[in-house]
Parts: C-alpha cells; sequence; structure tokens
C-alpha cells in the first residue's frame, strides 16, 4: 500500500536542525516596506488607470515634470527613479495623449526638454487632490510627530540605500536575461 500524504512538507533536516534560526522574510524592515507598498499601491492603479487612463508610471512622470519648466528625459528618469527604457515608453505615451511635450535643445540637437503642456497641467490638477486625500487616509492613524518621524527615517533609509549602491556592495548583477539560471559562484566561470 501506498504512503498516505496529508499535503504539507517537512524542512529538510539541515534547516530544521537550526539552533540560532534564521530571521524570517516578515521580520525583514524592507519587506514590510515592500508590503505597505503593495497594500496601497493598488488603491492608485485603480485610480489613475481606471478612472484618468494614465498609468502609475506616467503619472508619476507627469507629477514630476509638472514641478518644473523643462527636463531633459535623464533629468526626469533620475528624479522618478526609472531606467531609461521604461522612462522612454511612458514619455511617448504621455506625448502621445497630449500630456507632454517633447523638444529638441537648440544648442544641443542629441538633448531633449520635455515640458507639460496644458492637458498635462489640467490632469495633475485633476489627480493630485485625489492622490494627497488618499495619502491622508492611508495615514491617518500616524500623528503629525510620527509621520515626521517616518518620512525622516525614510530619508535615512534611502540614502543608506543610495550609498550602499554607490559602494557597490554586491558584485553580481541581476540575470534576467537568463530566467530560472542561477549566477555562477564567485571565482568560477560559466562554460557557454
Amino acid at each position: 500500500m501506498g504512503n498516505k500524504t496529508t499535503g504539507f512538507t517537512r524542512k529538510p533536516a539541515d534547516l530544521a536542525a537550526l539552533t540560532d534560526p534564521l530571521p524570517t522574510l516578515g521580520d525583514m524592515m524592507m519587506f514590510k516596506l515592500y508590503r505597505a507598498w503593495s497594500a496601497g499601491n493598488p488603491i492608485f492603479t485603480r485610480l489613475c488607470e481606471g478612472r484618468f487612463n494614465i498609468t502609475r508610471r506616467e503619472w508619476r512622470l507627469l507629477a514630476i515634470a509638472v514641478q518644473h519648466d523643462s527636463l531633459t528625459s535623464t533629468q526626469l528618469a533620475q528624479a522618478a527613479a526609472l531606467d531609461a527604457p521604461r522612462t522612454s515608453r511612458a514619455l511617448g505615451s504621455l506625448c502621445g495623449k497630449g500630456l507632454l511635450l517633447r523638444s529638441r535643445d537648440p544648442a544641443d540637437a542629441r538633448t531633449v526638454h520635455i515640458s507639460v503642456t496644458q492637458q498635462g497641467a489640467g490632469l495633475y490638477r485633476q489627480i493630485m487632490p485625489i492622490v494627497a486625500s488618499l495619502n491622508d487616509v492611508i495615514f491617518q492613524d500616524l500623528d503629525a510627530e510620527e509621520l515626521q518621524a517616518l518620512s525622516s527615517m525614510l530619508d535615512r533609509v534611502m540614502r543608506r540605500a543610495g550609498q550602499m549602491l554607490e559602494a557597490d556592495l554586491i558584485k553580481e548583477r541581476p540575470h534576467r536575461s537568463r530566467p530560472g539560471k542561477a549566477a555562477p559562484a564567485p571565482g568560477t566561470f560559466e562554460s557557454s
């Protein structure tokens, strides 16, 4: 007769035998920040895409562009924390919708300046009060002092993470073009 299974699997012996258990993912502050962002993100996605036919990425670029007379594509990408290809696609969409305008720099034809159209500014004025209100509701359980402390703490976390990235603390790079293939161990070479 066959063994009956319950659907639960046991931890491998080497993990179950640890006397000094490792922290869980749920213990990690970065995961908690991700979970907080993930909980709120669908609300803003529904607002932007469902009500205003603009993606969250497009909204982010529009909201940043409104704050400036003109930005280059590179400056806008940096301010939005997006890579160049994603920025370029979103800018193309925003220009196609008549919300942003691209113009070549007369002194350097390689440089493209981005500015907000009247239609883009009008859409911003419609969306921003709702986004601000939703932010207030999400953070309503924190008082003013806690909000200020959280903002300060998040600024410090972002600075530290930026310093770690600049210091090239982790040398390995993602291998996204090769899904399912692990990176070789440090000091080893892959055969082709």
